[in-house]
């Protein structure tokens, strides 16, 4: 991903209502996989993207997949994975 693709996403998700729900899991297995591997202005548009998507979540079936997904990630041997999701 590029910084300008993170930054237009994070844009798109504060527009995109009830609809995120449905790429939610996508969208922010995307983004955690690119904040793992990239670092400088990359890492902080990443940043501020996973910001704006969790602050886009609005409703009930959001917030259950947004769960769903942490709780996962949680389970995960993968240690820098687990530190991720804890941030």
């Amino acid at each position: 991903m590029t910084e300008f693709n993170v930054r237009a996403l994070g844009t798109l998700v504060t527009v995109a209502g009830n609809a995120l729900s449905k790429r939610l899991t996508q969208v922010l297995t995307s983004l955690v996989a690119c904040l793992e591997n990239c670092e400088g202005a990359l890492a902080s548009a990443t940043d501020d993207t996973l910001r704006a998507l969790l602050g886009s979540i609005s409703d009930a079936e959001g917030l259950n997949t947004l769960m769903i997904v942490l709780f996962d990630w949680c389970a995960l041997s993968y240690a820098l994975s687990r530190s991720r999701v804890a941030d």
